[in-house]
């Protein structure tokens, strides 16, 4: 008691100090306070500073006293009207201004380094929010350029109606009703005025087009076939009286073998001013001649300037012409065209979908007239004449509309919602004027876009984080800044209120200090960001083809804005409060140091009567609260899936910032483990201040500290992010291929012959392909009866359609691995170990043989396990004529599948209709009545096992496969290669490497501002320390090795905390991916890219510690001892 008497007392006999001491000041004249002021300032470096502020002051009051003069000369006896003391005001307001901006313009010339590093700090901070806010704005082009690869550059895409009975309709008259100009019932000319010229121009980007599928030969093929005639082709030219029809041109050609491929008549110069076809170089091709895909052009062995013959069947091509032309004659012809290539085309260009590889082009205006040329000599000449005069354009089949030319403007936004009503509401328009009954429509890259959409919602949660995380970093920043510079001049600002300036002068000088490196640094930020917004659209324009806008979005602008000069001022307030918080003995005392390790704090009871700290959590908890409790719910009922996402974002800054708070309360346990770990070698006493130093340090490090766990945590986050968003895209191919190379029948399955001449070549393609597995086709596709099978409980009352498939038993042996995951395995006693990966050809065997593969979901919605079997109801179509036949059969489950590769299983209840497989026997007697042995069950697809997985191998075995099965098969095939599909994916995958990298770089440099920061305020506040340290001998070496590594611990210790909170964050991302995509995504630690960010670390915390200690050994001892901070 008696202590804690002596302690208050003591404290009180400060307090009294303290006044004593403001009332002597304030007793002296202005004489003597110019004195004393000049003899303690007289070896100081900011000595002249305060002789220039004092003169400004008299000055100041100079002014003040002239102007007074001058109104009481003009207006005696007159009392100051409001205007008048509203204009001494401002010209006080202005005179005060002037002053405190020369003050800081000097302050500024003689701490060039403190300037600089302020200047540099907000520099990068505006340069950098407003570029990645503009970037992270358009990211969305990455999905639009991943779906106009897969699509096309097409936004809406008529055809009839199926009921019109018919596949063409008039172009001509659509044009003019959307341009408003069009012919009323009466004959009379009408123009449409409800809508504005623009509205009307906006409506003008379409175009029609004609896509039919006709065979192609090779001219060289057939030489006997003669290209400038025509008769052949039609007649027995060699003998009139030999009748041939209508295979006169196959008898002349019956050594070549035709190539199946898609005539695509378009309007090239509509194409050009809608912008389909953007990177399109090639002009219209002439008459009579085509462009022709690099696919068909090897095929049939034709280079540019060959010619080729196309057997085009009127019976579906055009045939409305046909029939006006010839009422009489009921058989459609079929035509051949000789044409010459004009060019050969490799990439589509955003012409056609990504499944186009067979097209020839012929130009729109130029066919008619050409056709003309090609037909039948001997045809009826009005026929003839009444298809020389036809406007194709009255007969098209498909016509594709377009955003107007700023169409790329709606398709960046995050958000897909906004994009899907913008396109609906175009689309809308356009089906209301030309009559929406008639025609059906489709949104291809709007559809495309919203396959990717968890993709971009995944991806939208990732750059909000790291745009949160640059927010949080930059402020951070900014506002160490703003104290350092308060506590570093803390005796300045002692002496001006010691000769009279007042608490508002403070705060305004503050204020005028901020906006000195703020408001030029934002000027240049915003410039030179806008600079790098021209490379960086010029870059996104190369890479993807898509172009963005080039100038800085508003959003960029106005943060950039707020954290360079809006933060400033907000960042002030508490450095201002520190300024004005301290007595004015604490201030002007320069005998002892500013550094304080050990601090007292009293609380009068009478303020503790609200607690802003608690206040704050406690809001903080019922916020996340009400989330959890009612939005949650709500985005999920509602499946908004935006809300959804901005929810798992809220509590992924959550987790951050916790995991953050968590660390730095071990902050100063690792920080000593660290330095009893990395410096055991070095002297104790060394070890000892390094100790003290960082527990002196504690509170300005913890700022930095902070920084640095935040900055590698992001780091870490980020590439893990950017690992997990490769991978899914990656592996989401791999699940739907099942494999490196697929060979897949283009109908509706192989024949038989096919599907032998492909198992005899593979069995020859050793070793180049180790295994191969066949898949049927679904078994309501095989039997003809199109619907599908179902799989229901015994009761009959939950069901759910299924497609039935068979597979080969090394099926799953075959395929990738990771992707098979069971959740129950029925037990077999020919398969005890129950592997997972022969659960294909456990269905072959005695005990399975009749046992299906299904779903883990039907476990839960039919009720369906291992010991309960359920019903499987097929539908057999016996013949053509007979009605079709329902059939249940009482099956178990082999397994309960999670994931299975090609096939769709899931335990969710969003995916519904799935998979079901069984053997190929049981596949059989579930449809004997079709087929008679397990040779003649049509095989889909088969799936190879290659030997290996690199590019360029899996590319040569793939064009040697393609040629043979090219020159062999009789029916159509397509061959999925893994590798060209992820090829867009790659694109995408480049530009987000590209920005996670660019992030990278900006984190490391935020960290180092603030390291080299708080640094340096260190050292310059332990100046007395130092030169008391080389006063008692201790030499230089000794010096720098100390604060070097209290730079290098604090840095290390730091890292650790980094690495832990962004492994835990990036790896629960990742758990999260899994549980929604259902894909192996493994966690892969980014270890290289840890060890340069450690690297970098130490190079940062050397130079950081070096250069300011060095600058102050450099001085003599007396020197160091008489710093005033």
């Amino acid at each position: 008691m008696k202590r804690n008497q002596q302690k208050y007392q003591s404290i009180n006999n400060d307090i009294d100090e303290d006044e004593s001491f403001l009332n002597n000041n304030n007793n002296n004249n202005n004489e003597q306070d110019r004195y004393s002021i000049n003899s303690k300032l007289s070896n100081s470096s900011s000595s002249d500073s305060f002789d220039e502020y004092r003169d400004d002051k008299q000055l100041l009051k100079k002014n003040k006293s002239y102007w007074d003069s001058v109104y009481d000369k003009h207006h005696p006896g007159i009392g100051k009207t409001k205007k008048e003391r509203i204009i001494l005001w401002f010209r006080t307001l202005f005179y005060n201004w002037k002053h405190f901006f020369r003050h800081t313009l000097r302050v500024n010339l003689r701490n060039k380094l403190s300037y600089s590093l302020g200047f540099s700090a907000c520099f990068l901070v505006v340069f950098i929010v407003s570029l990645c806010v503009s970037i992270i704005t358009n990211t969305p082009v990455v999905f639009l350029s991943l779906s106009e690869a897969s699509v096309g550059e097409m936004d809406l895409v008529l055809t009839s109606n199926s009921f019109t009975l018919s596949n063409q309709f008039n172009y001509t008259m659509i044009s003019e009703l959307l341009a408003g100009t069009y012919l009323s019932p009466n004959g009379q000319n009408y123009t449409d005025y409800s809508e504005s010229s623009s509205d009307f121009q906006d409506d003008s980007y379409h175009t029609p087009r004609i896509v039919y599928e006709i065979n192609a030969v090779s001219a060289s093929s057939c030489p006997n076939g003669d290209i400038n005639s025509n008769l052949w082709k039609y007649h027995n030219a060699t003998n009139a009286n030999q009748d041939c029809e209508p295979h006169c041109f196959d008898n002349v050609c019956s050594l070549s073998v035709p190539s199946k491929a898609d005539l695509y008549v378009i309007d090239s110069q509509k194409e050009k001013r809608m912008g389909l076809g953007r990177d399109w170089s090639l002009p219209s091709p002439d008459q009579g001649k085509v462009f022709i895909q690099s696919k068909v052009a090897s095929k049939l062995s034709v280079s540019k300037g060959d010619y080729l013959y196309l057997r085009i069947s009127a019976t579906d091509f055009l045939s409305s012409i046909w029939v006006n032309a010839d009422p009489t004659n009921s058989t459609l012809p079929i035509i051949y065209l000789t044409v010459q290539i004009q060019d050969v085309f490799d990439k589509r260009k955003g012409k056609f979908d990504n499944s186009e590889d067979t097209a020839i082009v012929i130009d729109y205006a130029t066919f008619i007239p050409f056709l003309y040329t090609q037909l039948d000599p001997e045809m009826k000449e009005s026929s003839k004449e009444f298809i020389k005069d036809i406007n194709l354009y009255e007969y098209t089949q498909i016509m594709i509309v377009n955003l107007p030319p700023s169409r790329l403007e709606p398709y960046i936004n995050s958000n897909q919602d906004t994009i899907l009503q913008h396109i609906v509401d175009f689309s809308n328009k356009i089906l209301y004027k030309i009559g929406f009954n008639e025609f059906s429509s489709s949104l291809p890259v709007m559809g495309q876009l919203s396959k990717n959409r968890y993709v971009a919602l995944f991806l939208g949660l990732i750059l909000n984080v790291i745009i949160f995380i640059l927010l949080f970093l930059s402020i951070l920043l900014i506002y160490s800044l703003l104290m350092i510079d308060v506590e570093t001049r803390t005796f300045e600002m002692g002496v001006m209120r010691m000769i009279g300036t007042t608490r508002n002068g403070i705060i305004q000088l503050m204020l005028f200090k901020a906006f000195s490196y703020s408001v030029p640094s934002w000027a240049l930020g915003l410039l030179v960001a806008q600079i790098f917004g021209f490379v960086v659209s010029a870059i996104f324009k190369s890479i993807t083809g898509v172009p963005i806008p080039t100038r800085l979005t508003g959003e960029s602008i106005l943060l950039a804005t707020a954290l360079g000069i809006i933060i400033p001022i907000a960042s002030a307030i508490f450095p201002i409060r520190s300024a004005l918080g301290k007595n004015l003995h604490d201030s002007l005392d320069v005998k002892h140091s500013k550094t304080m390790a050990v601090q007292i704090s009293i609380e009068r009871s009478e303020d503790n009567n609200f607690s802003s700290g608690v206040a704050l959590i406690g809001l903080i908890l019922s916020v996340f609260g009400f989330g959890i409790y009612y939005v949650f719910p709500l985005s999920l009922l509602s499946f908004n899936l935006t809300l959804l996402l901005n929810m798992f974002f809220m509590l992924l800054i959550a987790m951050l910032l916790g995991l953050v708070s968590l660390a730095l309360n071990v902050e100063q346990i690792i920080e000593r483990l660290v330095v009893y770990l990395f410096l055991f070698w070095e002297k104790q006493a060394i070890k000892s201040i390094i100790v003290k130093n960082l527990v002196a340090h504690k509170l300005r490090n913890r700022k930095t500290a902070i920084m640095y766990a935040v900055s590698l945590s992001f780091i870490i986050f980020v590439n893990v992010s950017y690992s997990m968003q490769q991978s899914s895209m990656n592996y989401e191919v791999q699940q739907s291929y099942g494999s490196y190379l697929t060979i897949k029948s283009k109908e509706s399955f192989f024949t038989q012959e096919d599907t032998y001449l492909i198992d005899s070549f593979l069995n020859q393609m050793n070793p180049e392909i180790a295994d191969y597995a066949w898949v049927t086709s679904s078994y309501s596709i095989i039997t003809q009866t199109y619907q599908s099978s179902q799989i229901t409980n015994l009761g009959h009352i939950y069901s759910d359609n299924t497609n039935l498939y068979a597979v080969s038993p090394n099926f799953f042996t075959t395929t990738l691995p990771g992707f098979l995951k069971a959740n129950s395995i029925a037990t077999d006693p020919d398969y005890p170990l129950g592997d997972i990966n022969y659960l294909s050809e456990q269905i072959y065997s005695i005990s399975s043989g009749n046992k299906l593969l299904i779903g883990s979901l039907y476990e839960s919605n039919i009720g369906a396990s291992l010991q309960q079997p359920f019903l499987l109801q097929l539908n057999l179509k016996k013949s053509s004529t007979s009605e079709n036949n329902q059939t249940r059969y009482l099956v178990e489950p082999v397994a309960m599948l999670d994931s299975a590769p090609i096939f769709k299983f899931s335990k969710f209840p969003s995916v519904l209709s799935q998979d079901s497989i069984v053997s190929l026997p049981s596949f059989l007697s579930y449809s004997s009545s079709v087929f008679s042995s397990v040779r003649e069950l049509p095989m889909k697809s088969v799936v190879l096992k290659l030997n290996t997985s690199n590019k360029n191998s899996v590319e040569a075995i793939k064009t040697r496969i393609f040629n043979y099965l090219n020159t062999n098969l009789n029916e159509d095939f397509t061959i999925l290669d893994y590798y060209d599909k992820i090829a867009p994916n790659a694109t995408a995958s480049k530009i987000i490497q590209y920005f996670f990298s660019f992030t990278t770089i900006l984190a490391m440099l935020i960290s180092f501002f603030s390291l080299m920061s708080s640094v340096y305020s260190n050292i310059l506040e332990q100046t007395k320390e130092i030169g008391v340290l080389r006063a008692v001998g201790i030499p230089k070496r000794w010096m720098i090795r100390i604060y070097v590594y209290e730079s290098f611990v604090l840095v290390l210790s730091s890292s650790f905390l980094g690495v832990f909170i962004g492994t835990i964050v990036g790896w629960t991302m990742i758990l999260q991916r899994v549980l929604f995509t259902q894909l192996p995504i493994p966690f892969e630690f980014p270890w290289q890219l840890l060890i340069v960010i450690f690297l970098c670390s130490m190079v940062f915390s050397f130079f950081s510690a070096f250069g300011p200690i060095r600058k102050v050994l450099n001085q003599p001892i007396v020197n160091i001892m008489r710093v005033v901070t």
